[in-house]
């Protein structure tokens, strides 16, 4: 059985997405702030037996990956982004953060994934969507339930939000790979879960019906 539980964390109030199962694999998607308030919902899911498992980042922004490094620490916990996003953040806009003065430094990556690569973290599948438009190396993470297998989650980041997308005048956002990143999440089932970076959850099938930034 899945668990997924949210923390609410920063300035911009960033989605850290925690998963993990009955089997005590865990693994924490953007901690992007609020190392201490992650980490106790960490410990309260199976103290007595738990898999630290891993860090996943969906992009390289300063909410996003602010208390990687920290979370990862505390946990045991290898940290994963994608190549071209690790690559992106090495370039002079770092994290992103200047412009708003809440700059967080380039966490440590363990490991770097591409499009198509499927992350394991114990018994927990994570299939990686490369989603380029708001940063060029954003991913979205889509997760079988393995009890479940009509049900599926996205992990979207800052790609697809409720009503919304990811913006695309930051540096290195492209408003028409953020199309055609969209139009990749058009071949998914309605019954996707929609788990975004901020702001609520949603599906595929509502996103649809009703984002007008939905390709048509």
């Amino acid at each position: 059985m899945i668990k997924i539980d949210r923390v609410v964390v920063g300035h911009l109030e960033t989605n850290c997405w925690i998963v993990s199962n009955d089997k005590g694999d865990i693994a924490v998607i953007d901690p992007g702030d609020d190392t201490d308030a992650i980490c106790a919902v960490i410990d309260g899911l199976a103290p007595e037996h738990k898999n630290a498992g891993a860090v996943i980042l969906t992009h390289g922004h300063f909410d996003h990956v602010g208390s990687a490094d920290e979370v990862a620490d505390d946990n045991g916990s290898f940290v994963y982004m994608s190549e071209e996003e690790f690559s992106f953040i090495q370039g002079e806009q770092g994290t992103g953060g200047r412009e708003f003065d809440l700059e967080a430094p380039v966490p440590i990556v363990d490991f770097k994934f591409h499009d198509g690569d499927t992350l394991k973290v114990g018994a927990l599948k994570f299939d990686v969507i490369m989603t380029p438009g708001h940063t060029p190396g954003s991913v979205c993470l889509l997760l079988q339930d393995d009890t479940d297998e009509q049900k599926y989650y996205l992990f979207s980041g800052d790609t697809l939000f409720a009503q919304s997308i990811g913006r695309t005048d930051l540096v290195g956002g492209d408003e028409t790979k953020m199309t055609q990143s969209l139009e990749r999440l058009d071949t998914l089932p309605d019954n996707v879960e929609v788990f975004p970076g901020h702001g609520t959850t949603t599906t595929l099938e509502l996103e649809r019906a009703i984002n007008q930034f939905w390709p048509r």
